[in-house]
């Protein structure tokens, strides 16, 4: 009984043998793990790359649109201090030529009483 014991259990383990050699070239080696992980890097290394790029690009966009929109927004909020200013000297050169003009008035009623006088 222990022989065909002893017989069930190596005849197992052949069965088992076997069916690890049929595994065994399915399994990968050592050396297609470190080509998948390289493969793998390179494809990586590759997205990474490409979204950088893409990310530059929609940067440099995104910097060149705010500053033309601060341009003009600068060109504009110049363009009303310039036109405010301008509105004041007008205004004041307006009083100060109608100051003028009432002195010059005066000056000439003087001149032309003094002339009325010497006559």
């Amino acid at each position: 009984m222990r022989t065909e014991r002893a017989e069930q259990r190596i005849e197992n383990i052949e069965h088992r043998v076997d069916r690890i050699e049929q595994i065994l070239p399915t399994l990968a080696t050592r050396d297609h793990v470190s080509d998948a992980i390289s493969a793998s890097e390179e494809r990586m290394r590759i997205h990474v790359s490409d979204a950088i790029s893409a990310s530059e690009e929609r940067m440099r966009i995104h910097v060149s649109d705010a500053i033309s929109a601060s341009e003009e927004r600068m060109r504009i909020h110049v363009s009303d201090v310039v036109t405010a200013s301008e509105k004041r000297t007008r205004t004041y050169f307006d009083v100060v030529a109608e100051s003028l003009r009432h002195d010059i008035r005066l000056v000439a009623e003087a001149v032309a009483a003094l002339s009325e006088r010497v006559r």
